[in-house]
């Protein structure tokens, strides 16, 4: 079909909570004074969280609370980017684009990519029928991943990821992400903040980014929180984000969120014009310069 399920797996319910602990114990056993009250410390947390286990189920599971979460988080969302930028990059795919059967009599035709994501448990098994089984994972968080794709459509980004995920990533790649809107999905009633990566392909040549595999692999070995400011790809897929739009969105959808709608208008169309003038300033948009001219004769 033309959507498919991605998942990047922590490990199961009881490796996780092992991870856990060992890392709790390390941390607390890092000074010889406390090393006795700590030991017995984790181990009574340890029966505790044993405890809760069995009475809660799985929504026991902290993600944040595990080593190496925001690393692991980071690099599942540069997966995806990287493959965003990848698509644009690949001399056989864009030569679809420019195939006449494919959009003649319709429009021209276009390759592109959505991503949503949300982080939590699943539970893991093989589904169907004795004619046909599949392999899948059932959650609410996979329901939850597959509205944030759908969702994509609507606020018309790339990607759009749950507040979950947000506060798994790095402090670097937190700067990078936009709280878009929060919102209250359905079959669930609490209000949860949603956000997007600014990726745009128009105006980008992402073959002056290209890398052999063996380089790319480098750099996914040698991976750092600074990616997020110094990889070309990621650079130039949100050239077009000025620190002027930045301020005058949040403040826009701070006023829509509070119900002052004449304010929220006012500065979220400030917030559009920045973005325009920031990418023709910069030469990102010249061949859509013409579409652009009404909105930017409009004023403020």
């Amino acid at each position: 079909g033309a959507a498919f399920l991605m998942v990047y797996r922590i490990g199961d319910f009881k490796e996780v909570e092992e991870k856990k602990a060992r890392a709790t114990e390390v941390i607390f056993t890092s000074s010889e004074e406390k090393s006795k009250k700590t030991s017995q410390a984790v181990k009574r947390r340890g029966r505790v969280a044993r405890k809760k286990r069995a009475s809660k189920g799985l929504d026991t599971l902290q993600l944040a609370s595990l080593p190496g979460i925001q690393a692991f988080t980071d690099r599942a969302l540069l997966g995806m980017l990287k493959s965003f930028a990848g698509i644009y990059r690949d001399r056989s795919l864009q030569k679809w684009t420019k195939d006449f059967r494919l959009g003649a009599g319709v429009d021209a035709f276009s390759l592109g990519l959505i991503f949503g994501m949300d982080a939590g448990w699943g539970v893991e098994g093989a589904v169907g029928s004795e004619y046909k089984i599949d392999a899948t994972y059932l959650s609410p968080h996979v329901n939850m991943a597959s509205r944030m794709m759908s969702a994509c459509k609507q606020y018309g980004v790339h990607i759009l990821i749950s507040q979950a995920v947000q506060e798994l990533l790095s402090e670097q790649a937190r700067a990078k992400f936009r709280h878009l809107d929060t919102v209250t999905v359905k079959g669930s009633s609490v209000k949860q903040k949603i956000f997007t990566y600014d990726s745009r392909h128009k105006g980008v040549d992402f073959f002056l980014f290209e890398r052999s595999a063996e380089d790319a692999d480098l750099d996914a070995e040698r991976y750092t929180p600074n990616i997020w400011n110094t990889d070309q790809d990621l650079k130039a897929m949100r050239q077009h984000i000025s620190p002027d739009f930045e301020r005058a969105f949040n403040e826009g959808r701070n006023a829509y969120l509070a119900g002052k709608w004449d304010h929220a208008i006012s500065r979220l169309e400030i917030a559009d014009r920045c973005m325009i003038e920031t990418a023709l300033d910069e030469g990102f948009l010249e061949y859509e310069a013409l579409g652009f001219a009404d909105q930017l004769r409009r004023p403020a």
